[in-house]
């Protein structure tokens, strides 16, 4: 089998290119393309020691250094957590897309020499490269940041009562205004399930809300105090839920907790 080593040295730079532009997206790093290609240039060079007479370990530690260089160029250093999401989330879609490539390994192509995936002459990853992976990149990029939206406005809280705590997975919803008009204290709407353990240690108040039907009465209780974001909070009333709230979540959060930067 003849291998062109210019259109190996393409492949990878693209497929790096690629990869280290998602990345940014995904994880909105302000970078300059002149960066990430200069990183791509570096990975695309380092596939040649795949061809030096060196055991396998020392590539493999050499690969990974090569990808903390690549992710120190594109993205700079910050931090160390900061490099450690860059690289984590590099690493991530490169499984991503090796493990596509190695579905059509197995599928369509009968040998392989190194990267490269071959079926009747056809170079199955030039392929998969240059038209399906933009595709799943962009599909990875707009879940994660369809799931980020969804999942940005879940917390979990504490709640205590004297020595009770209850804690609960919480949903921020601006519609949830509820405040009761004597104490001035806005109301957090929980599952009344999780409130069985303080009935004989808390006397409810009821607070005036309006429905559908005209207004109504709902059982609160004055918690000792909450824990939201490493927040203690005190000038809070906990709502008995009348209706059973969506699978998942305990609780919805009043939107004054956004108004007190608690949220």
């Amino acid at each position: 089998m003849i291998i062109y080593l210019d259109l190996i040295f393409f492949i990878n730079f693209a497929y790096d290119f690629l990869l280290l532009l998602t990345v940014a997206m995904t994880l909105k790093r302000k970078v300059k393309f002149i960066r990430i290609i200069i990183a791509s240039l570096i990975g695309a060079i380092s596939i040649f020691l795949l061809f030096l007479n060196i055991n396998e370990t020392l590539v493999f530690m050499l690969k990974i250094l090569v990808s903390i260089i690549m992710c120190l160029i594109s993205y700079k250093y910050i931090s160390i957590k900061y490099t450690l999401y860059n690289i984590g989330y590099l690493y991530m879609l490169s499984i991503i897309l090796a493990g596509f490539l190695y579905l059509l390994n197995n599928e369509l192509s009968y040998y392989h020499v190194g990267i490269v995936f071959v079926n009747k002459d056809i170079s199955i990853n030039y392929i998969v490269l240059l038209i399906i992976s933009p595709i799943i990149l962009f599909l990875f990029y707009k879940s994660n940041k369809k799931l980020k939206n969804t999942y940005s406005d879940y917390y979990k809280i504490k709640i205590v009562f004297d020595n009770i705590e209850i804690n609960c997975v919480s949903f921020y919803d601006n519609g949830n205004n509820l405040i009761d008009p004597i104490t001035k204290k806005a109301v957090i709407i929980i599952n009344s399930n999780l409130l069985k353990r303080i009935y004989n240690i808390r006397d409810p108040v009821y607070v005036p809300f309006k429905t559908i039907d005209g207004t109504s009465l709902l059982k609160c209780y004055k918690p000792s105090y909450i824990i939201i974001n490493n927040h203690k909070v005190y000038n809070y009333l906990i709502g008995e839920a009348k209706i059973k709230l969506k699978d998942g979540i305990d609780c919805i959060l009043n939107k004054k907790l956004m108004e007190d930067n608690y949220v």
